[in-house]
């Protein structure tokens, strides 16, 4: 048995599906290679639509795999310099632990944070410290039982005193996956993902948000939920024939979400999305994206 996710992977099959691959008023570059020597360099860009604004990161990995260990470096256009080491399964089989520094020299603000992380077949727990002037302290815990999953997270300001905590309970069972979430007993989420066959995934979504997800660095910009109140989705992708797919999703908003892949040739992936108004078709503000992914 594999072991069980990290708590912050529970029910990432149908969120993918409702916010990957959608670039709503960027255009997106996204590069990753690897040389002979397996060092691995990533580095993505975005352009805005709107202010013409461009931002950016690149990151560089090596793996030293018979020391367990490996480095990971990044810098972005915000000129914040990123470093991390993490050592993985020599001490313990299932044993991660993870020290990382940022650092901005433009304004001298440096912080960094620890990381531990145990799995094995039935359990994922997890404990991190940020490490800066207003620490925080984030525990969590998964457990899985045949097909059944359950977690649970804190995040614990240890100067406020403030913590937000989380609960989960998750169902897999062959093509379909369970996720409902609680937060701080004021905000929820449940989510349905299913593969109906190899052609088309479908999911759907309705959760209350207090507001827009906090972003941490390393974490892939994507399209968050936003606003207050209830939201309700239904998203789709439907496979083409070849190296093709489309997607689509709407919501409670009258939000219509659409998008083509295609991949053009080994390598390269081109992708183009649209998020429109449903509500205002004619003057709606209606958002346009293109992006191109390159591996070689």
């Amino acid at each position: 048995m594999a072991p069980p996710p990290i708590y912050t992977d529970l029910g990432k099959l149908a969120r993918d599906l409702f916010r990957r691959n959608y670039h709503p008023g960027l255009w997106q570059l996204d590069c990753k290679t690897m040389t002979t020597s397996g060092l691995e360099f990533y580095t993505t860009g975005f352009a805005s639509q709107d202010a013409s604004k461009v931002m950016g990161s690149l990151q560089s990995k090596y793996s030293m795999q018979d020391y367990g260990i490996t480095l990971t470096e990044r810098w972005n256009t915000d000129n914040l310099l990123y470093g991390e080491i993490a050592h993985k399964d020599k001490l313990a089989e299932g044993l991660l632990l993870a020290l990382e520094g940022r650092f901005q020299p433009s304004s001298g603000d440096k912080s960094g944070g620890f990381m531990a992380r145990y799995a094995q077949d039935n359990f994922n727990i997890m404990g991190k410290i940020s490490i800066e002037s207003n620490p925080l302290l984030g525990l969590s815990l998964v457990v899985g039982h045949k097909e059944f999953l359950g977690g649970a997270a804190c995040d614990y300001d240890i100067n406020g005193g403030a913590a937000v905590w989380k609960v989960a309970l998750g169902w897999i069972h062959e093509a379909t996956v369970v996720h409902a979430e609680l937060v701080n007993a004021e905000s929820f989420l449940l989510s349905l993902f299913h593969k109906f066959n190899d052609q088309i995934d479908g999911a759907f979504e309705i959760g209350s948000v207090a507001g827009p997800a906090p972003q941490q660095e390393g974490v892939e910009v994507e399209e968050q939920p936003q606003g207050d109140g209830l939201n309700v989705g239904l998203g789709m992708i439907y496979h083409l024939e070849g190296d093709a797919l489309i997607r689509a999703k709407i919501n409670n908003k009258i939000e219509l979400g659409l998008g083509y892949e295609q991949k053009l040739r080994e390598g390269v992936t081109m992708s183009v999305s649209a998020v429109l108004d449903g509500q205002k078709i004619a003057d709606g503000n209606h958002k346009f994206g293109v992006g191109i992914s390159l591996q070689c």
